[in-house]
């Protein structure tokens, strides 16, 4: 196993944690700051949030194997443990196809129906940690806005690396 192919697991077993922990936060947050419309690129927080595992679940299901899921509806309310299992099961997808990878995979390219071209699985895990970025920072603005501490993402600290 190369130290490149062990590198990814590690930031992406990272970034399920904060994940989870963002998840914990907008949960904690009243019903109705959970779900306010607040002019973003999706609607409320949990939109936002849900966006982010669709996202996964887009690259590593559609984009990936072709086939299709569906994603959360916005607006969608859910439970705090329905927001848990959800991301649970996101998590688990992702890091089974992750562990499954072999460094030479990481170079192997694959055809993405919907955008009609070809990327490899290296440049599709890049991809996947820059939208996950956005979306995390997206909802670090929202919570600023409200008055409420994002969880603190600090990866060199986080004793993991």
């Amino acid at each position: 196993m190369t130290a490149e192919l062990e590198l990814i697991r590690k930031l992406y077993r990272y970034h399920f944690r904060r994940l989870r922990a963002y998840c914990r936060t907008i949960w904690d947050l009243p019903v109705k700051e959970r779900y306010r419309d607040r002019g973003s690129t999706f609607p409320s927080l949990v939109d936002v949030y849900l966006h982010i595992l669709d996202d996964y679940r887009f690259w590593f299901i559609q984009a990936y194997t072709g086939k299709s899921f569906q994603d959360f509806p916005l607006g969608i309310r859910l439970t705090r443990r329905e927001a848990e299992r959800a991301t649970r099961g996101v998590e688990q997808l992702v890091m089974s196809f992750l562990n499954r990878l072999t460094s030479k995979d990481l170079d192997r390219k694959f055809y993405i129906r919907v955008d009609r071209r070809s990327i490899t699985i290296r440049a599709m895990l890049l991809q996947m940690v820059e939208g996950d970025l956005q979306h995390k920072g997206e909802l670090n603005a929202l919570l600023w806005q409200m008055d409420v501490a994002p969880p603190k993402v600090d990866l060199a600290r986080s004793n993991r690396f």
